[in-house]
């Protein structure tokens, strides 16, 4: 009997430890610091305390996070999506919005935009830490879904975001913008087709291969035997542009500017070609180019418009894939930033002056660029995969109720000792760019979006782009 009790105890530490060990690991993998803040120290002003959580409440709200406004876009797919049924959930529009009754809660990270960069200055370890923070603050207000509208903080945080709801037990699901792009895309295609996708995002996405690595997967799990050439440009400088941020465009300048960061005639990484200016056909009115010397002899050449950005990174874009070895034509572009979209009649307005364009009677692009090109919002898929998911779970709110929103934008915590600020709601580059993970501090201030931190234009071009989501922020004129 002592040999058997002792045999089975050996197994049972044998075996029995060693699963309980395999279920701790599978359950836990590796956590970043914050996301083991969040869930065990309750001291901390990151502390998710998760106990009371509402989890399975349909009336509860949707949360979405991006870097800044550019993500409003995905907002307003959702807000405006109606491709089901709402009685029966079959596909196919009923003239009624799928999201009709639910509720939103937007958060900007203004502060701590672009995250593309983060990448760049080797801080992606940091960036990771402030998508886990973005998740938290959707949390406090007990959401029942969290949708990362930002193409970077999806490739470089939704692993991490996916650990702490799963270790949360709170029931909260995520959804990501890089596979709904991916998946629009391939959709362009036949399964026999060949053609190149072009992937403009921000250099922090670009830089973790997310969209070619999940391209490539999923063409292989559907069976698609055509040549898909997958062509990346980081557009760097383009979402910064879009938003106003004064390193890469600043509307009062006359002329190059010392403290630039944008592309640029002899920037090492981003040069501005002059023998490509007729191609790029850039718009000088209003300062939108800056610079010295004169046509044909520029010494110094800045980009200051949004526009002259999506210009720039589009040719780019091409001349890459017009140095492939038999390169196909561009059939897809994703439009792979929250921020491009806003642009996206420039985008498409240049692809038909490309293929229109001749030199000494050469038509360089025409070849280069299918007569159709679509253009690909990740929004729409991001908002078709959440309808399903919230759909699946029964967490869809009821239409009969009136859909409501709330919007926050961060701004640098000025109460900080030695904090650099450029202006009251802009860190410095070199403070932003210069912090490190594992602190305790709170670098930011979370502030409902108003007149004070949400400029004039802005504001136009929001209430131009997506009039439904506009008309849902309440303190805006």
């Amino acid at each position: 009997m002592k040999i058997r009790v002792l045999l089975v105890c050996t197994l049972w530490l044998l075996f029995g430890c060693g699963c309980r060990s395999n279920r701790q690991t599978v359950a836990e993998p590796e956590l970043i610091p914050i996301i083991k803040t969040a869930l065990r120290d309750s001291a901390s002003v990151f502390f998710g305390d998760f106990g009371n959580y509402p989890a399975g409440n349909s009336f509860s709200p949707i949360g979405i996070f991006d870097s800044g406004t550019g993500g409003l876009t995905v907002m307003d797919a959702i807000v405006t999506l109606d491709m089901f049924n709402n009685s029966t959930g079959e596909e196919g529009p009923d003239g009624i919005r799928d999201f009709e009754g639910a509720s939103f809660i937007y958060l900007a990270d203004q502060a701590n935009m672009p995250y593309g960069n983060y990448a760049s200055e080797g801080k992606t370890d940091y960036l990771r830490e402030l998508v886990v923070q973005d998740a938290l603050f959707l949390m406090g207000h007990k959401v029942k879904s969290i949708v990362i509208a930002c193409n970077t903080a999806t490739a470089v945080g939704l692993e991490d975001i996916q650990s702490l709801l799963a270790l949360s037990q709170t029931g909260v699901s995520v959804t990501g913008v890089i596979n709904a792009g991916a998946k629009g895309a391939l959709e362009r295609f036949g399964k026999e087709e060949s053609g190149a996708i072009g992937v403009m995002a921000t250099v922090g996405t670009i830089r973790t291969g997310g969209y070619e690595r999940t391209v490539r997967k999923m063409a292989e799990e559907w069976g698609y035997t055509g040549n898909v050439q997958i062509v990346n440009q980081p557009a760097m400088g383009f979402a910064e542009a879009v938003d106003e941020e004064p390193d890469f465009v600043w509307r009062l300048a006359r002329q190059p500017r010392a403290n630039y960061r944008g592309p640029a005639l002899h920037h090492p990484d981003h040069p501005i070609d002059t023998a490509l200016l007729d191609a790029y056909n850039f718009d000088f009115s209003n300062h939108g180019i800056l610079y010295s010397g004169t046509w044909g002899a520029y010494t110094q050449l800045q980009l200051n418009a949004a526009q002259n950005y999506a210009r720039y990174h589009l040719l780019s874009l091409l001349e890459k894939l017009r140095a492939k070895p038999q390169s196909q034509p561009l059939k897809a572009l994703i439009m792979g930033c929250t921020h491009y979209p806003y642009y996206k009649e420039t985008l498409d307005l240049m692809l038909q002056e490309l293929r229109g364009y001749s030199q000494n009677g050469v038509y360089p692009y025409r070849d280069l660029i299918a007569e159709e090109v679509a253009l690909v919002d990740p929004a729409v898929n991001t908002a078709k995969e959440l309808y399903l998911l919230l759909r699946g779970q029964q967490l869809l709110a009821p239409s009969s109720s009136a859909t409501q929103a709330a919007f926050y934008i961060t701004i640098p915590n000025s109460d900080l000792p030695g904090v650099g600020l450029e202006t009251p709601n802009r860190f410095t580059y070199e403070y932003k760019y210069g912090r490190n993970p594992g602190t305790s501090w709170v670098y930011v201030k979370t502030v409902p979006f108003s007149s004070d931190n949400i400029d004039v234009e802005t504001q136009n071009r929001l209430r131009k782009a997506i009039p439904a989501t506009f008309s849902l922020i309440p303190d805006l004129p």
